[in-house]
Protein backbone atom coordinates (compact mmCIF):
# COMPACT_ATOMS: atom_id res chain seq x y z
CA UNK A 1 0.00 0.00 0.00
CA UNK A 2 1.03 3.17 -1.26
CA UNK A 3 1.52 6.14 1.58
CA UNK A 4 -0.25 9.22 1.03
CA UNK A 5 1.73 12.49 1.81
CA UNK A 6 -0.17 16.11 1.45
CA UNK A 7 2.45 18.79 2.53
CA UNK A 8 0.42 21.33 4.66
CA UNK A 9 -0.05 25.04 3.97
CA UNK A 10 -1.21 28.01 6.01
CA UNK A 11 -5.09 26.41 5.75
CA UNK A 12 -4.52 22.87 5.33
CA UNK A 13 -2.59 20.46 7.25
CA UNK A 14 0.10 18.27 6.12
CA UNK A 15 -0.83 14.35 6.43
CA UNK A 16 0.67 11.56 6.34
CA UNK A 17 -0.32 7.79 6.10
CA UNK A 18 2.11 5.26 5.58
CA UNK A 19 1.25 1.67 6.73
CA UNK A 20 4.94 0.59 6.01
CA UNK A 21 6.17 3.06 8.68
CA UNK A 22 4.04 2.98 10.62
CA UNK A 23 3.10 6.46 10.33
CA UNK A 24 -0.16 8.13 10.83
CA UNK A 25 -0.61 11.67 11.45
CA UNK A 26 -2.21 15.13 10.25
CA UNK A 27 -0.78 18.75 11.98
CA UNK A 28 -1.39 21.85 11.35
CA UNK A 29 -4.50 23.93 10.54
CA UNK A 30 -7.74 22.79 8.78
CA UNK A 31 -9.29 25.27 7.53
CA UNK A 32 -9.01 23.89 3.66
CA UNK A 33 -11.57 26.04 1.18
CA UNK A 34 -13.28 22.07 -0.06
CA UNK A 35 -13.03 20.42 2.66
CA UNK A 36 -14.47 17.51 0.75
CA UNK A 37 -11.91 17.42 -2.16
CA UNK A 38 -8.85 17.66 0.54
CA UNK A 39 -10.36 15.01 3.21
CA UNK A 40 -11.45 12.46 0.14
CA UNK A 41 -8.12 10.93 -0.58
CA UNK A 42 -7.59 10.49 3.13
CA UNK A 43 -11.27 8.89 3.28
CA UNK A 44 -9.99 6.60 0.51
CA UNK A 45 -6.48 5.57 1.73
CA UNK A 46 -7.90 5.00 5.72
CA UNK A 47 -10.99 2.69 3.99
CA UNK A 48 -7.85 0.76 2.12
CA UNK A 49 -6.11 0.36 5.38
CA UNK A 50 -8.99 -0.61 7.60
CA UNK A 51 -9.37 -3.85 4.75
CA UNK A 52 -5.77 -4.73 6.33
CA UNK A 53 -4.33 -2.82 9.19
CA UNK A 54 -1.73 -3.08 11.14
CA UNK A 55 -1.82 -5.03 14.44
CA UNK A 56 -1.40 -1.88 16.31
CA UNK A 57 -2.43 1.99 14.54
CA UNK A 58 -0.85 5.10 16.76
CA UNK A 59 -2.56 7.59 14.97
CA UNK A 60 -1.08 11.21 16.23
CA UNK A 61 -3.62 14.42 15.72
CA UNK A 62 -1.85 17.90 16.11
CA UNK A 63 -4.38 19.90 14.90
CA UNK A 64 -4.14 23.42 16.22
CA UNK A 65 -7.12 25.13 15.01
CA UNK A 66 -9.81 23.13 12.36
CA UNK A 67 -13.54 24.91 11.45
CA UNK A 68 -16.48 23.02 11.75
CA UNK A 69 -16.83 21.58 8.22
CA UNK A 70 -13.10 19.95 9.26
CA UNK A 71 -14.65 18.96 12.18
CA UNK A 72 -17.41 16.85 10.30
CA UNK A 73 -14.44 15.57 8.54
CA UNK A 74 -11.98 14.34 11.54
CA UNK A 75 -15.13 12.84 12.96
CA UNK A 76 -15.42 10.83 9.74
CA UNK A 77 -12.16 9.74 9.84
CA UNK A 78 -12.35 8.38 13.32
CA UNK A 79 -15.87 6.69 12.24
CA UNK A 80 -13.32 5.13 9.81
CA UNK A 81 -10.80 4.21 11.78
CA UNK A 82 -13.43 2.69 14.58
CA UNK A 83 -13.50 -0.66 12.43
CA UNK A 84 -10.21 -1.52 12.87
CA UNK A 85 -10.98 -1.86 16.93
CA UNK A 86 -13.55 -4.02 15.23
CA UNK A 87 -11.30 -6.68 13.59
CA UNK A 88 -9.63 -7.22 17.01
CA UNK A 89 -6.33 -4.54 16.18
CA UNK A 90 -5.16 -1.98 18.31
CA UNK A 91 -5.88 1.70 17.67
CA UNK A 92 -4.80 4.81 20.06
CA UNK A 93 -5.16 8.33 18.72
CA UNK A 94 -2.95 11.14 20.20
CA UNK A 95 -4.42 13.76 20.44
CA UNK A 96 -1.76 16.78 20.79
CA UNK A 97 -3.41 20.36 22.58
CA UNK A 98 -1.93 23.42 22.72
CA UNK A 99 -1.24 23.60 26.86
CA UNK A 100 -3.67 26.01 27.19
CA UNK A 101 -5.95 25.10 24.93
CA UNK A 102 -9.00 23.28 26.81
CA UNK A 103 -10.98 23.33 23.90
CA UNK A 104 -9.34 21.76 21.70
CA UNK A 105 -8.73 19.20 24.91
CA UNK A 106 -12.45 18.95 24.94
CA UNK A 107 -12.87 18.38 21.07
CA UNK A 108 -10.60 15.16 21.71
CA UNK A 109 -12.58 14.25 24.56
CA UNK A 110 -15.63 14.31 22.43
CA UNK A 111 -14.52 12.84 19.88
CA UNK A 112 -13.21 9.59 22.16
CA UNK A 113 -16.71 9.69 23.90
CA UNK A 114 -18.43 9.41 20.23
CA UNK A 115 -16.58 6.84 18.76
CA UNK A 116 -15.17 4.95 21.83
CA UNK A 117 -11.48 4.45 21.09
CA UNK A 118 -8.58 4.85 23.31
CA UNK A 119 -7.60 8.15 22.98
CA UNK A 120 -4.39 9.64 24.68
CA UNK A 121 -3.63 13.77 25.60
CA UNK A 122 -0.60 15.26 25.38
CA UNK A 123 -0.43 18.94 26.16
CA UNK A 124 2.44 20.75 24.64
CA UNK A 125 3.68 24.47 24.91
CA UNK A 126 3.66 26.04 21.15
CA UNK A 127 7.22 27.13 19.58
Amino acid sequence: MDPLIISGTEDTPEVILNKKEGTFQINGRSLPEDVIEFYTPVFSWLEQYVANPNEETKFKVKIDYFNSASQRAINEIFNILTRINLKGKKIIVEWYFYQDDDEMREAGQEYAEITNLNFQYISYVPD
